[in-house]
């Protein structure tokens, strides 16, 4: 990168680190709140590679290092919340309301281990939904998500909640 573009680099560095707590998860990754998951998915891995605090480790400047690593992880935390159906819907609930970051409890929310095996995230939202609809006895809704799921991918927890609402059906 010439010069002038590691300057305007910095620059950009600066803006996004002085105006942290007023840009929302979209302004960070340069994208409409349309921008669909893969959208998202591209422009975090074009702007990590720009933002990602390992270019900066040769510099000097403290400062321009603190404010590249929080640049980064702000973009980063924005990645996982935009890629998650669920938690963005909940983030975009909060923005119509002024609310630029998702709370803490919100962000931290952990996978289960049946979770962890699912890796496209709207496959998992249909293993949670399932899950409960399957636990409130709702078992034609349940069927419904387990189907829908198994449609985006093929994982043991998906077929092993389907194989349960089957059992269920004839056990009616």
């Amino acid at each position: 990168m010439s010069k002038s573009g590691m300057g305007e680099l910095i620059s950009e560095v600066a803006r996004l680190d002085a105006g942290i707590d007023q840009y929302n998860y979209y302004e960070f990754l340069a994208v409409s709140v349309q921008t669909d998951y893969i959208g998202i998915r591209e422009a975090f891995y074009t702007r990590s590679q720009l933002f990602h605090s390992d270019r900066f480790v040769s510099m000097e400047a403290e400062s321009v290092k603190r404010a590249a690593n929080a640049v980064y992880k702000r973009m980063t935390e924005a990645y996982h919340v935009l890629t998650d159906p669920e938690r963005r819907a909940i983030y975009d609930q909060g923005l119509g309301q002024g609310q630029t970051r998702l709370s803490p409890e919100e962000r931290s929310r952990r996978l289960d281990a049946d979770e962890r095996q699912v890796s496209n995230p709207f496959a998992r939202v249909y293993l949670r939904s399932g899950r409960r609809k399957y636990e409130l006895g709702d078992l034609n809704a349940a069927w419904i998500d387990c189907e829908l799921g198994l449609s985006l991918e093929e994982t043991p927890p998906l077929r092993n909640l389907h194989a349960a609402v089957m059992r269920a059906y004839d056990g009616r």
